[in-house]
């Protein structure tokens, strides 16, 4: 397949439906958490209708790099209203959710609309909002040791009703009542990060998760960058001091030096996690690696990397019985977008190139054979022949803002 010409055929499929995916709340509704601005769906599937927490960054990166500022700065209005409402973002806008949000995305995701459109009145806003949701992380999520974790404020009424949404999706569901509402607490908190996976023994809620403790890294020192333009110089001291600790934390309980590897810890043991997965790469995105870690990232791709593109988690993770979509042999859309944006930040331009190809071909090859883009794809064979708890969705959102990244990355 001719890469300039995949390129530029898929960009103007991409270009051709985003319309497609923009989407009024229905104030109406009682199962939506209504939004004030039009939102962007996933998909231009009718059954995904609603707003996803960290799928918006990633489409966000597509809807800027194609003229759509304006839909992103919605997006971006959107996240502002549910922080300012909820004190953080629920990872989807309906009232079931309102339960448990996503790894926060919402300090990148305002740092690219403040750089695209240089308005200083949204400073103070996105700043205070921030402000607020990391509050939330603080208070809600955060461990005995100090990093975040992932969970739910969820009540047993509420997790009974989780039950009949996700009893399709898993085959371990304990039937004794009390052990069943522990499973499905820890289930839920899964949904914080990636639901669902391999990842963390059945209990999520009891594991500080790589990813996002690296994205709050991010957040902590994008606020600080906020508090430093606003001339808050005690602010902004704060957040470098709250980096730098968590970054302490990070190299403590998260990176195993012999392996050169970051590993999910399982506080409530007080001991790492065995299992090998992509979630490194969103730690070398927000910058927490210190040169020496990042090179160690990179030698050890091939821990994660396939012919086509990066896997989730490594070949025999699952020791479960459920097929978990967030493990082998998928390979998801923002884990790949996360690694460019890792190795693009710490200067390994010709592994970024590598992955950006593997991705951009791997869209541009299923849009050609099936005439859409998709949720996730193959990473050993290339192809919608996925591991799946659902029937797998078209896609747009995170898939063509992603595609549409690593195809500038091809460019550079």
């Amino acid at each position: 397949m001719n890469l300039s010409a995949a390129i530029a055929t898929t960009r103007s499929y991409i270009d051709a439906n985003w319309e497609k995916t923009f989407r009024d709340s229905r104030a109406e509704s009682v199962r939506e958490f209504p939004l004030p601005r039009p939102h962007t769906v996933p998909s231009t599937d009718p059954t995904m209708w609603l707003f996803f927490y960290w799928d918006t960054y990633f489409t966000n990166l597509g809807l800027l790099r194609q003229g759509r500022a304006a839909q992103a700065l919605n997006n971006a209005e959107n996240v502002l209203h549910c922080i300012e409402q909820l004190g953080f973002v629920p990872n989807i806008s309906v009232r079931i959710a309102l339960n448990r949000s996503q790894v926060p995305v919402s300090a990148p995701l305002f740092a690219d609309i403040y750089r695209h459109t240089q308005d200083r009145a949204f400073l103070p806003r996105a700043y205070a909002a921030l402000v607020k949701e990391y509050a939330f992380w603080m208070a809600l999520r955060t461990a005995p040791n100090g990093l975040a974790t992932c969970g739910t404020h969820a009540d047993p009424v509420t997790l009974a009703d989780f039950y009949k949404v996700i009893s399709h999706r898993l085959r371990d569901i304990p039937e004794e009542p009390a052990a069943r509402l522990v499973y499905l607490k820890h289930k839920m908190a899964e949904c914080e990060v990636w639901d669902f996976n391999p990842r963390f023994s059945q209990r999520a809620a009891d594991f500080n998760p790589v990813d996002t403790n690296g994205v709050l890294f991010l957040f902590e020192t994008i606020a600080g960058d906020f508090a430093h333009d606003l001339g808050l110089s005690s602010d902004e001291q704060l957040w470098r001091d709250r980096a730098s600790h968590r970054r302490a934390l990070v190299d403590r309980y998260l990176w195993n030096e012999q392996r050169g590897y970051y590993f999910d810890y399982d506080w409530a043991n007080q001991r790492p996690g065995s299992v090998v997965s992509a979630a490194p790469y969103f730690a070398l995105w927000s910058g927490i690696c210190s040169d020496a870690q990042a090179a160690a990232l990179v030698r050890n791709l091939p821990l994660v990397e396939r012919a086509h593109g990066l896997i989730t988690c490594a070949e025999g993770s699952n020791t479960s019985a459920n097929t978990y979509q967030w493990d082998a042999p998928n390979a998801w859309p923002p884990i790949q977008t996360a690694a460019l944006l890792g190795l693009l930040r710490y200067g390994y331009v010709a592994e970024a190139k590598r992955l950006a190809e593997k991705y951009v071909l791997t869209c541009a090859r299923n849009l050609e054979q099936t005439g859409q883009l998709w949720e996730k794809y193959n990473a050993l064979t290339g192809g919608i022949d996925v591991a799946d708890e659902y029937k797998m969705p078209p896609m747009m959102g995170w898939t063509a803002g992603g595609f549409l990244h690593a195809a500038e990355v091809l460019e550079r």
